[in-house]
This record gives C-alpha cells, sequence and structure tokens, in this order.
C-alpha cells in the first residue's frame, strides 16, 4: 500500500478524514478478497445448542419481559383495530359533507340565477309568461309577441274560460 508522506505539508482536516477513510476502504476490501480467496482461514460460526431459542423465550415470558417484537406486534394489531373502527363512520361523515357541499352549490346558484332574473326586469326576458283571457285570445297572444304562429290545440280537457 501506499502512503503519503506530509514533509510538512499542512493538510485540511477534511483531507486528513477523507484519507482515512479512502485508506479504510482500500484495508477492508484487501481483507474481504484476501479471505474469500482463503475459505479454510474463516471459522464457522458455532451452532447454539438444540432448544436454546425456547428456552431464553421461556425466561423472558417467566420474568414478564416483553421482546421489541411482541410491542410491535401489540401497536401493529391496536393500530388496526383503530383503523378499522374510525372507517365507517369517517366515510359516513365525509358522504354526508359532499352531499351538504352540492346542495350547498346548487342553493347558491339557484339564488344567483333568480338574482339575475330580477335584476332583468321584467319584458326584457323571452321566458315572460304571457297572460290571456280565453285559449284563442292566448295564440293571437303569442303570434303577437313572437312573431310565428303557432299551431292550435283542437282538444282541451280543462275549462276554457280562463
Amino acid at each position: 500500500m501506499e502512503k503519503e508522506k506530509s514533509h510538512g505539508k499542512k493538510y485540511s482536516v477534511l483531507k486528513r478524514i477523507n484519507y482515512y477513510l479512502s485508506s479504510q476502504e482500500k484495508l477492508e476490501a484487501h481483507l474481504l478478497d484476501y479471505m474469500l480467496e482463503h475459505p479454510e482461514l474463516t471459522p464457522e460460526p458455532p451452532t447454539p445448542p438444540p432448544g436454546e431459542f425456547q428456552k431464553i423465550m421461556a425466561e423472558l415470558n417467566r420474568r414478564g419481559a416483553e421482546t421489541v417484537i411482541r410491542k410491535q406486534l401489540r401497536v401493529l394489531y391496536y393500530g388496526h383495530r383503530l383503523v378499522n373502527s374510525l372507517q365507517k363512520p369517517l366515510l359516513i361523515v365525509m358522504v354526508v359533507l359532499i352531499i351538504l357541499a352540492a346542495s350547498a352549490i346548487g342553493a347558491s346558484a339557484k339564488k344567483a340565477g333568480d338574482y339575475r332574473m330580477r335584476e332583468q326586469g321584467a319584458g326584457k326576458i323571452k321566458s315572460e309568461v304571457l297572460k290571456a283571457n280565453k285559449m284563442s285570445n292566448a295564440y293571437e297572444e303569442m303570434k303577437e309577441y313572437t312573431g310565428i304562429g303557432p299551431l292550435m290545440i283542437n282538444d282541451i280537457a280543462y275549462d276554457q274560460n280562463r
């Protein structure tokens, strides 16, 4: 391995840290390569006696100690129960709010339309209701107002003397 000689030069702290980390990485890579080339030098980890894990868990249960996994599972279980219990009420509230918002929008649109009709004034709108004394007079009124001769209805089921 190559080592740089400082010969009295002053390097910044960051350069020294960078040099140290890069040399550590090179050393670790070299050791790993050596261990892969010579697998007989690396010892096998010892195997635990049979039933050792069960003995440890039994001792933990006897002492009443809680493992991290058991705590995490309990939090997960109660979290799922909380979400599932709140899901339906929140969904119902959301649907009710959407319905209220839609009806409010519809009501405001209707009010705006009514206001626009009132502001335009009577007689200026084409949807103005024509009043006539009798049915025959109504056809004449329509013809005068629109300039188009409407088709006449012969049979009328209700009172014609309106």
